[in-house]
């Protein structure tokens, strides 16, 4: 298809979560990142119950990206006795929709939440509440070395995600806007995926999901940047690579 009379990206293949299978990612990173990231991906939510898009830690519970009460939390810092997080005024509740999300995080310093987040839902920068709790300090846990998961609640059991993601870019060292990943329709108005064409840094990855020769770490859950930064997966099937994406949305039931 074509938008505003050039050719679009597409984007070929999406990845079903089903939170009663219990599935999802984890990886652990050689070494820590830059205190600078962005995360971009395309979800879709299927029953609205609170789930974790990704978390962080190994023995403790240390960040977080998720849903709760329909709203998105992010929590870059969790301790005992500190943490910082910020929750969306924008509610998720569009079951039929997909959701363009890009979090960009810009340093250490959590005593003001606003000028070290930026959420934009569908090319829109969006409004959030911030939570502190003392003063947290110590770096940045979403981009540390301690073990990751993408679907599930880290390191503890559960909060399992219900749904579909799609183009999942994480850069490590870049802080990024939400034109590096999507543009608007000059006709429509409406918000499309487009190629992220820069780098990742180390710990960086991109999961495009389109490998559905296996259930492996180097084929559903290859890391198509270069940097060989695979994710393994647990309890997917190859039937949960669909073909229901931001480009070719399906209706469902």
């Amino acid at each position: 298809f074509f938008i505003a009379g050039k050719k679009a990206y597409e984007i070929e293949r999406s990845l079903r979560f089903n939170d009663n299978d219990s599935s999802y990612f984890d990886f652990t990173p050689s070494g820590a990142g830059s205190n600078q990231m962005t995360f971009s991906f395309w979800i879709k939510r299927a029953n609205l119950v609170d789930g974790v898009i990704f978390s962080s830690g190994a023995v403790n519970a240390r960040g977080h990206i998720y849903f709760s009460s329909n709203q998105l939390y992010v929590q870059p810092f969790n301790s005992t006795g500190a943490s910082a997080s910020c929750s969306t005024n924008m509610l998720f509740r569009d079951s039929s929709a997909w959701y363009h999300i890009v979090i960009s995080l810009n340093n250490t310093t959590y005593s003001d939440m606003s000028s070290t987040i930026n959420i934009y839902v569908n090319g829109v920068a969006v409004t959030f509440t911030t939570s502190n709790n003392n003063n947290p300090s110590g770096g940045n846990r979403f981009n540390d070395s301690q073990a990751k998961h993408i679907g599930q609640f880290r390191p503890q059991s559960g909060s399992f995600f219900d749904g579909y993601l799609a183009e999942f870019n994480f850069i490590d060292g870049q802080v990024l806007d939400q034109s590096s990943f999507g543009e608007t329709d000059a006709i429509t108005g409406q918000w499309n995926p487009k190629k992220y064409i820069g780098g990742y840094g180390t710990n960086g990855f991109y999961l495009n999901f389109s490998d559905n020769s296996g259930t492996s770490a180097t084929t559903l859950g290859k890391d198509s940047s270069g940097n060989g930064n695979n994710w393994t997966p647990n309890n997917f099937v190859t039937g949960d690579v669909v073909k229901d994406t931001p480009t070719n949305n399906f209706s469902t039931l």
